[in-house]
C-alpha cells in the first residue's frame, strides 16, 4: 500500500516544457489530443499546488538538447525525433521557449524548495541526479507525473522502482502522442508501481 508523508514522499515531474505541453511547443501538435482529451495541464497544476500547499517538495526532472548533442552517432526512434524536431533547445545560459517552463507551472517549478535536477538525456534518470537528490532530502516515495507517459514518465518509473523508491503515478497528469500509447503507458503503471492514480485520487492521498 502507498501511503504518501510530506516527510518522506516527494513529487516528481518529468519535462514540464513548453515543446510538449503549451500551444507553440514544437511537438505540441503530437501531444495536444491526449492533454485535451484528460485535462493533463489542469491536472498538473492541481497536483503540484496541493502537494505544495501541504508541505510536499516538488521534484523536476528536466529534458534538454545542447548543441553538440545533435552530432550524436548512436540513436534511437526517441531522440532522433527530439532532434528532428529540434525539441527541448538549449545553448550555454540561454534556454529556447520550447525548454522553457510550463507558465502556469513555473511559479511552483521556481520555488526556493523545488529541486530541479540536472538534465536527463534520453529517458530515465540514469543520466541525471534526480537519485540523488532524491536521496539526499531522505526521499522513500515518489508520486510521478509528467510527458511523455510511455517515455519519459514510464523510464522514470521503472528506474526509480529499481533503484528501491516506492513509486505511485498519476495517470492523467501524465500526456503522450496517441491513445494507443497513452493506454500502454497505464498498463505499465498497473504492472510495476505501487499505485496508479487518476488526479483525484492522488489529492485525496495527499
Amino acid at each position: 500500500m502507498f501511503i504518501p508523508n510530506p516527510a518522506n514522499t516527494a513529487i516528481v515531474i518529468t519535462d514540464p516544457q513548453n515543446d510538449f505541453l503549451s500551444p507553440g511547443g514544437k511537438g505540441y501538435h503530437l501531444t495536444k489530443k491526449i492533454i485535451e482529451q484528460y485535462n493533463t495541464l489542469g491536472n498538473l497544476e492541481i497536483l503540484i499546488s496541493t502537494a505544495m500547499s501541504k508541505g510536499y517538495q516538488l521534484f523536476i526532472s528536466p529534458h534538454y538538447i545542447y548543441p553538440h548533442d545533435y552530432s550524436w552517432q548512436l540513436t534511437g526512434a526517441e531522440q532522433e525525433m527530439l532532434l528532428k524536431l529540434r525539441i527541448y533547445q538549449k545553448q550555454n545560459d540561454y534556454t529556447s521557449v520550447g525548454a522553457d517552463w510550463v507558465p502556469s507551472l513555473k511559479p511552483y517549478i521556481l520555488s526556493n524548495q523545488t529541486v530541479i535536477a540536472t538534465t536527463h538525456k534520453i529517458a530515465s534518470p540514469q543520466t541525471n541526479d534526480l537519485v540523488y537528490q532524491l536521496r539526499q532530502h531522505r526521499k522513500e516515495k515518489v508520486i510521478l507525473a509528467g510527458v511523455l507517459s510511455n517515455i519519459c514518465v514510464e523510464s522514470h518509473m521503472r528506474d526509480l522502482i529499481e533503484n528501491g523508491f516506492q513509486t505511485a503515478v498519476v495517470y492523467d497528469a501524465t500526456a503522450t502522442i496517441s491513445e494507443k500509447d497513452f493506454q500502454a503507458a497505464v498498463t505499465n503503471y498497473q504492472a510495476f508501481s505501487s499505485a496508479t492514480w487518476s488526479t483525484q485520487q492522488a489529492i485525496s492521498q495527499l
